[in-house]
């Protein structure tokens, strides 16, 4: 696997105004053996910090997401879902390391979680591991693409910021606890959180990529040229981006993200969201 190309940008804060440090976007890549990561730490909105020292603790949990990954990494004859069997166990234990409140104390809301799209490039094969809404796309030589991840996830997430941003700032913030309060549980939804059991509730894909196939990894900040401002197919994010570089789409899409006042209308929580991409190659 070869690491073509990459980009990561912080966005807008929640409440407004560009956040000042790296953003709550992650992502970790080893070429010799052939895997590819992209994290999206999910925006904090508890009532509490549970990191003692960090810019945040959706930046803090991300950064030991791709600290586990590349300390741990799959073994080359394991198959992805024993691997993150595996994996979650101790990624809780390295959290609970650093964290200043223990978790049976802490509100579930103000839990970290994170969004995620893993790839490995095995026996001719793409494999890959989601949770949340990142997203990977792949064009193998022959033109046929492939994507990896749930695409409904971000027309949902439109859906409700619609709704949701037409709430004043406090019910706004209610609203977003309230949702944060039942990630990875059975009246809930599934992330990659501190939940060893989220394993049995990635999504695994795979397909066909011989040598030459490509595959964009990316955040939802960054599908959003896909969804939702349909400035691209998925097959045609994937062309400009192998034709004109990471660059110039992240100004491509920041150049759509000006206007605050856009918000309800778009359906987007933030002006600008982290956005993080990896292009690789096999």
């Amino acid at each position: 696997m070869k690491l073509l190309d990459s980009i990561s940008f912080p966005g807008s804060k929640l409440g407004g105004g560009m956040k000042t440090g790296t953003g709550d976007d992650r992502y970790a890549f080893d070429e010799a053996a052939g895997w590819a990561c992209v994290i999206d730490g999910a925006t904090d909105v508890g009532p509490v910090r549970i990191f003692a020292a960090a810019e945040s603790d959706a930046a803090r949990y991300a950064e030991i997401f791709a600290q586990t990954i590349v300390k741990h990494p799959a073994d080359a004859r394991e198959i992805p879902q024993a691997w993150f069997a595996r994996l979650l166990p101790r990624l809780r234990a390295a959290v609970e390391r650093e964290v200043k409140i223990p978790f049976k104390d802490a509100p579930l809301a103000s839990y970290p979680t994170a969004a995620a799209t893993w790839v490995r490039a095995r026996k001719g094969k793409l494999e890959s591991a989601t949770l949340g809404d990142s997203i990977a796309i792949v064009k193998a030589p022959d033109g046929a693409v492939t994507v990896f991840g749930e695409t409904s996830k971000a027309a949902d997430e439109q859906g409700r910021a619609k709704t949701v941003m037409a709430m004043t700032p406090q019910d706004r913030l209610k609203w977003l606890q309230d949702v944060r309060a039942v990630h990875n549980t059975a009246r809930g939804y599934w992330v990659f959180g501190v939940q060893p059991e989220a394993a049995d509730h990635i999504v695994h894909q795979s397909c066909d990529a011989p040598e030459g196939t490509r595959a964009l990894l990316m955040t939802d900040g960054f599908y959003r040229l896909v969804s939702p401002y349909g400035r691209y197919t998925d097959e045609g994010l994937i062309d400009a981006v192998i034709a004109r570089g990471l660059g110039v789409l992240m100004r491509e899409l920041r150049d759509m993200e000006a206007s605050p006042e856009d918000d309800a209308r778009i359906g987007r929580f933030k002006t600008s969201d982290d956005a993080t991409a990896l292009l690789i190659e096999i």
